[in-house]
């Protein structure tokens, strides 16, 4: 399975809750600083629900970069490359497949630890 990426995918919270309940995934609110990451993968599957900010999302294996607003919804299967990019934050509502305290050290990993 590879990233999607949903321009206006929904209009308000509510219907973000009801993506994530939908999906069978446990569901986060994260209010995300500043942020520019490298590649990298996660060893869980997630579903981010744009609420306010800019996000810059990178699927490596497309090679391309999504300008993501609000209503944007992002599907990261897991193993999948990717980067983020963020000058003033993001607000999102956010799916995993597995509690946050199961996602392991590092959360962030390199590609190079990707078996392919």
């Amino acid at each position: 399975m590879s990233i999607r990426i949903t321009h206006n995918a929904f209009k308000t919270p509510v219907e973000a809750d009801a993506g994530v309940a939908n999906a069978g995934l446990i569901r986060m609110e994260l209010e995300v600083p500043p942020v520019e990451n490298s590649s990298h993968w996660h060893d869980f599957h997630a579903e981010l629900y744009v609420l306010d900010g800019d996000l810059y999302f990178t699927d490596v294996a497309e090679g391309k970069t999504h300008a993501c607003r609000a209503g944007s919804k992002i599907v990261v299967p897991r193993y999948s490359l990717h980067a983020e990019l963020s000058r003033g934050g993001y607000h999102i509502i956010f799916g995993t497949s597995v509690p946050p305290e199961q996602f392991g050290d590092p959360v962030n990993r390199s590609p190079e630890s990707l078996k392919q």
